[in-house]
């Protein structure tokens, strides 16, 4: 391969709302460096996550494929785990670039597999299977010690009564001791490796932040002002027409989520300080491509696994919900000179990444992926044919559950629960999702369209849902191929 092909570089946040950067909009949240990133580049502000959880959505990145297919269907090392590891590792499209001569690098998270890391898949640099928390691992602690550096955790916050799940708190030592600032100077370690080589390089930095626990350090811990937090929009939702299952979690897995919104403003702080401090990892980056003049021939991605629920819909946390603020995500194409900036509406998802970083390197698309790429709506928006709808997956965080959602090119959503109620919003006039309109006279034409929307796509991607979304919905005669042990009993139609 010649030199000019393009370096990449890959930055992957762990559970950020789109709604936390001031790019799009967050006037207290401090994200100056993304925001730059975003000014420079192709904002996609429909994109969203194929499932809200780590070890799926992280594998449909890596394959371009949705989870029902790769198998990995909830994280990788739960006690209910669907795939412990990836049954087909040679679906990883990284390898399309080692072939086509990129040194390719990782740093940081990985969580697509219990005893692999990304070294067993040809990857330079970090290799941490699991979630890999890098504050038990020697190379950090050896690091710290090495370079005489402290912290403690205190001012702790608590889902669970008895000091259980930690969900935030002070991170109290300085930002060089902090996991961000240590894979953001094994990432550019890794870059320098690469430029002395002379060899197109694709690295992969993957930060394990925003995800909580919220733990901000000194210079960012209290960086927002708290009482300028205002509440979410969503906030008051007494959960009216949401199933069941939405509650039950809250109460009863998160006993002591917040209440009151002076509570929850201070989580949503500490979810900004973190943001903040990973913002701030992400300009060194930058910075760092700038310096070494490599910023012309380096196309920079800045995306994430899922959102996070932080306190919305009446104090829900974590993720693992179909809703805005675990499913629409942030992401950001830049590549100065040759990829003109400004935002992007069209639809998009995490998985599409792979494929478009594949086309704009000249590498061939492997036919079959579920993601597609994106190239032509960054250089050609006007003429681009893209998705009519994106399709989205959830099968379960703390048990097995099945559910489907799609949202429209008209920005409308539907939510399947196969166990209990599905839910219809209008998010061009309802984008917090408060008003559930399943059950709406007046939208049941919508209903039935987004219904049969959902059940063709279903269809399309040969989902093993697909049955029982048709039949759920009144098709019995789909077609599918999926066994029916009833049609052994039925006559033959003369």
């Amino acid at each position: 391969m010649a030199n000019s092909a393009p370096n990449i570089l890959w930055i992957g946040l762990d559970q950020i709302r789109y709604d936390t950067l001031g790019v799009n909009g967050n006037a207290i949240c401090k994200t100056p460096h993304i925001d730059r990133l975003a000014g420079e580049g192709v904002n996609f502000t429909r994109a969203y996550t194929t499932c809200s959880l780590c070890s799926p959505a992280r594998a449909s990145m890596f394959t371009g494929q949705y989870a029902f297919r790769h198998g990995m269907g909830t994280n990788c090392d739960m006690y209910h785990s669907l795939s412990a590891e990836l049954a087909h590792p040679d679906d990883l499209l990284h390898t399309s670039f080692q072939k086509a001569g990129y040194s390719i690098g990782y740093a940081g998270k990985w969580h697509v597999g219990t005893n692999l890391g990304p070294a067993d898949f040809g990857y330079e640099g970090m290799s941490l299977p699991g979630y890999g928390n890098i504050v038990n691992q020697e190379i950090f602690k050896s690091y710290l010690q090495e370079n005489d550096l402290h912290y403690t955790i205190d001012s702790k916050m608590y889902a669970n009564p008895d000091e259980q799940t930690l969900v935030g708190g002070r991170w109290n030592g300085p930002i060089e001791s902090t996991p961000t600032h240590y894979v953001a100077n094994y990432t550019m370690d890794l870059m320098d490796q690469y430029v002395e080589r002379d060899q197109p390089f694709f690295m992969n930095c993957q930060f394990w932040g925003p995800h909580g626990p919220h733990l901000p350090c000194d210079g960012f811990y209290g960086l927002h002002d708290r009482k300028s937090i205002p509440p979410w929009s969503n906030w008051d939702d007494d959960l009216t027409g949401k199933p069941g299952r939405i509650e039950r979690e809250s109460n009863d897995f998160y006993r002591n989520h917040p209440r009151t919104w002076d509570d929850c403003r201070e989580l949503v702080g500490l979810y900004y300080d973190t943001a903040a401090m990973v913002d701030y990892q992400i300009g060194r980056l930058l910075d760092y491509l700038e310096d070494r003049g490599l910023t012309e021939n380096t196309i920079v991605i800045l995306s994430t696994d899922h959102g996070d629920m932080t306190g919305s819909h009446g104090g829900q946390l974590d993720k693992g919900m179909l809703y805005q603020e675990a499913h629409h995500i942030p992401m950001i194409f830049s590549w100065p000179g040759k990829i003109d900036a400004g935002e992007n509406d069209a639809l998009a998802l995490n998985m599409d990444i792979m494929p478009t970083l594949m086309d704009f390197a000249d590498i061939p698309v492997p036919d079959g992926l579920d993601g597609i790429s994106l190239k032509s709506a960054v250089t050609d928006n006007e003429n681009y044919s893209g998705r009519t709808e994106v399709y989205m997956e959830f099968h379960g965080l703390r048990f097995l559950y099945s559910q489907r959602a799609i949202v429209t090119d008209d920005n409308w959503k539907y939510i399947f629960t196969p166990g209990d109620r599905d839910e219809m919003y209008d998010l061009n006039s309802d984008s917090a999702e408060m008003h559930n309109l399943i059950d709406s006279p007046k939208w049941s034409g919508k209903k039935q369209e987004l219904q049969e929307r959902i059940r063709i796509t279903s269809a399309g991607f040969n989902d093993p849902l697909r049955d029982c979304i048709s039949k759920f919905f009144g098709i019995w005669n789909t077609n599918s191929g999926q066994l029916d042990a009833t049609k052994f009993f039925q006559e033959e139609k003369v």
